[in-house]
């Protein structure tokens, strides 16, 4: 990926189709935890869940009483964000059968769209960070060293992302 530069009231950069690709993957994967909040599937001891919905109050009666208000409509909003992320990822990648991972695409958008980019970017690092600093025995089986290294990796570009698009709309 290439730094973010501004583009009229919004930004651009460029990208491989692995990494839009990967990106829109990973963006795909948080939509469906925020979903599960909505549909009330969310296992609330998830400690990426605690990071993304962290409890409101001390009281565990009004913290309750708040998250089953509120998390909807905040799980509601998120999509709407990271939706703007993955479409946009997705309509830049190649049509199927035209795929090249090499092949380097133009993402471009306006400051509606570098906003949620930026909030997404955000949700997505988080839920790295935290699955990579959970104790291995709470991971899907099979997980390694190397894939969490993997992981790491991948959380250090994305922190490049979003501080290129920040750097770029300042």
């Amino acid at each position: 990926m290439k730094a973010w530069r501004r583009d009229g009231d919004g930004a651009a950069c460029a990208m491989l189709a692995e990494e839009a690709d990967m990106l829109a993957t990973l963006g795909r994967q948080v939509l469906a935890l925020h979903r599960a909040v909505i549909d009330r599937r969310a296992a609330l001891d998830d400690p990426v869940l605690a990071r993304l919905y962290p409890t409101a109050y001390a009281s565990e009666e009004d913290a309750a009483e708040f998250r089953r208000l509120a998390s909807s409509d905040i799980a509601a909003d998120r999509i709407r964000t990271m939706t703007r992320m993955v479409v946009d990822l997705e309509t830049a990648l190649p049509a199927e059968g035209d795929e090249r991972d090499d092949a380097e695409l133009q993402i471009a958008v306006d400051a509606e769209g570098a906003e949620a980019w930026l909030r997404a970017l955000g949700e997505v690092r988080l839920v790295l960070h935290v699955r990579t600093g959970q104790d291995k025995a709470t991971l899907t089986p099979g997980v390694t060293d190397d894939d969490l290294d993997q992981l790491r990796d991948v959380v250090d570009w994305l922190g490049f992302a979003q501080g290129t698009l920040l750097e770029a709309l300042g």
